[in-house]
């Protein structure tokens, strides 16, 4: 990513955690965050990119030992405002390097499309997990949606179900599960995108929604992601959600 490009979706991206405040508010992340929980494999844990490091403190609070890889120091100072204890360093995804041992589980959460070269990355992250070892994948899809947001937050694509299984497969990975989610979003995301040709507004989802109705709708959507999203492919969505295997 051009330097000038970097500096500004790093400020978008510092200042998008700031407004979502209170993360047990924000229905996506809440409810992204459990379901990759769930999926977890073995004791120790890393997460790349881990952004205001609510991942990690989940983690943590079940008994997992984590450590995190972020580029961002802002946003590093959100995560220790949250758990002081937790581990990360400042750094990019490449860095993964400086640990000196391999994780059972690493997780890569809506940051594989903010790396140029992603398939060299992936070919890294299955140097560092232990034979079998799990990699959580999360990236946004389908091409067509490509817009205003993903060029804010850095993005270099958004995938193909078809793309991400290849290049998992063909780099040391078997992929054991991979599904669409976010539902909901899909449509508003592609009518502000491609009709309006302007970037969703995510207000429902920070700290300051206010007015009963506002409220009332993000407790529905809340509810929705919670016994639908998490729990059901519903055949599209605004991200992808891989779950692959290190092949030996």
């Amino acid at each position: 990513m051009k330097l000038k490009k970097y500096k500004e979706s790093k400020k978008y991206l510092t200042n998008h955690y700031k407004v979502l405040g209170n993360f047990k508010k924000d229905f996506r992340n809440v409810n992204l965050n459990s379901l990759i929980v769930s999926k977890v494999k073995g004791k120790k844990i890393l997460d790349i990119g881990c952004g205001s490091g609510h991942l990690l403190n989940s983690l943590e609070q079940k008994g997992k030992q984590t450590y995190g890889i972020e580029p961002n120091p802002d946003l590093i100072k959100l995560a220790k405002n949250i758990n002081p204890n937790l581990q990360i360093i400042n750094g990019y995804a490449k860095d993964i390097s400086k640990f000196k041992s391999k994780f059972d589980t690493v997780t890569i959460i809506d940051v594989l499309e903010h790396i140029d070269d992603d398939v060299s990355q992936i070919k890294l992250m299955n140097r560092y997990l232990e034979k079998f070892g799990k990699l959580i994948v999360v990236v946004p899809c389908f091409k067509l949606l490509y817009g205003k947001r993903d060029i804010n937050l850095g993005h270099y694509r958004r995938y193909t179900k078809r793309e991400l299984i290849d290049k998992l497969n063909s780099n040391g990975f078997k992929v054991k599960s991979i599904r669409y989610w976010n539902m909901m979003g899909f449509f508003p995301y592609l009518f502000s995108e491609k009709i309006l040709k302007k970037e969703l507004n995510t207000e429902l989802r920070t700290q300051y929604t206010q007015g009963t109705l506002k409220k009332y709708i993000n407790h529905i959507l809340n509810l929705w992601f919670k016994h639908l999203e998490n729990n059901f492919n519903m055949g599209f969505g605004l991200s992808l959600i891989c779950v692959a295997e290190k092949t030996g």
